[in-house]
């Protein structure tokens, strides 16, 4: 049930809902009230540093508002209840979705080859941004995370689900492959 929004308080979820011919199916859905206002202020802070994380772990051709509302209709659908720490649980979503997406560009990329040669153009100079979406959505999020957020490196390797030990490795292996490639970019121009 809900009660009516009056001068200075908005309308709030306060039990459950019946909502008729939910999807078009014309079948009784309840739906109970997950999320309280000051839940859904939490979420709505972190929208914009969200969105600047899956700018950095997403593809190119991703928009990251879409990683970033899809992760939030995935923590929608919990209770508020479940979640520990909100911005590592919905920084951790949004890899597990940029991977999902990588996974999913991957087929597809394996499928159009069997079909036939690529028709993409290739760039006439070479691109720091390229070099750095060579790197896997993780560890991408491992170097965001402790290079611009400076957070240590035990903290972001559990928002991306990895060992402290296997994030020390991964972040050292990124940054020796991105510092050579654009040494030999650099030599080479």
């Amino acid at each position: 049930m809900s009660h009516p929004a009056t001068a200075g308080r908005p309308s709030v979820v306060t039990g459950v809902e019946r909502l008729v011919g939910a999807g078009g199916s014309g079948a009784r859905v309840t739906l109970e009230a997950r999320w309280d206002p000051e839940g859904i202020q939490r979420l709505r802070e972190q929208y914009e540093p969200l969105r600047r994380f899956a700018a950095v772990v997403g593809r190119f051709d991703v928009d990251p508002d879409d990683l970033v509302q899809n992760a939030f209709a995935k923590v929608l659908a919990r209770t508020a209840d479940d979640i520990r720490d909100l911005g590592p649980y919905l920084r951790q979503m949004v890899v597990n979705l940029a991977t999902d997406e990588r996974r999913r560009a991957s087929r597809t990329n394996v499928a159009l080859r069997r079909i036939g040669p690529p028709l993409a153009a290739v760039d006439d100079y070479p691109s720091d941004l390229e070099d750095l979406l060579r790197v896997q959505p993780r560890v991408r999020a491992l170097l965001y995370l402790v290079e611009i957020e400076r957070q240590p490196v035990s903290d972001a390797a559990k928002v991306v689900g990895m060992s402290h030990s296997s994030a020390r490795v991964a972040l050292m292996r990124a940054r020796r492959r991105l510092r050579a490639e654009l040494t030999m970019e650099a030599q080479g121009e």
